[in-house]
């Protein structure tokens, strides 16, 4: 398999293959985003309840389960759940959680971390994989 490096301009995402590729399961990383009172509302992982969120600039409809709907919900307005402390994998996953995993550059992931797009870029740009985060390569 041939390396490609990432550039400022390359997108990345939640690759959720990797958490299953990996025997691993994204919601336990996706609940331990929750701060300990929300954890103590929702219960286990598997136990939470479904919603239906309608994205406002598709108007599409998504089912989220309690967890995803307290970050999209809660967490989105809170200043604390992306800090500059945040670890880069860390707050790169929250943020691909805020915003539906759309793709994004290291140079917005910087803005929104409030660091420099070479911090971002040389953490998510190693050939080992964190929180399913991976580069898009156009092909």
């Amino acid at each position: 398999m041939k390396f490609f490096r990432p550039t400022e301009t390359t997108k990345f995402h939640i690759d959720y293959s990797w958490f299953e590729e990996n025997g691993q399961d994204v919601r336990v990383l996706v609940y331990k985003c929750l701060t300990q009172e929300q954890q103590e509302r929702v219960g286990a992982p598997a136990q939470s309840e479904m919603y239906d969120y309608v994205d406002d600039q598709t108007g599409e409809v998504q089912r989220f389960d309690q967890v995803m709907q307290i970050i999209r919900t809660e967490n989105a307005n809170d200043p604390n759940f992306v800090t500059q402390r945040t670890p880069v994998f860390e707050a790169a996953f929250r943020i691909f959680l805020l915003n539906g995993n759309l793709p994004l550059t290291s140079v917005d992931l910087a803005s929104a971390m409030r660091r420099k797009p070479s911090e971002v870029l040389s953490q998510l740009s190693g050939r080992s994989v964190y929180n399913g985060i991976r580069p898009i390569f156009d092909m």
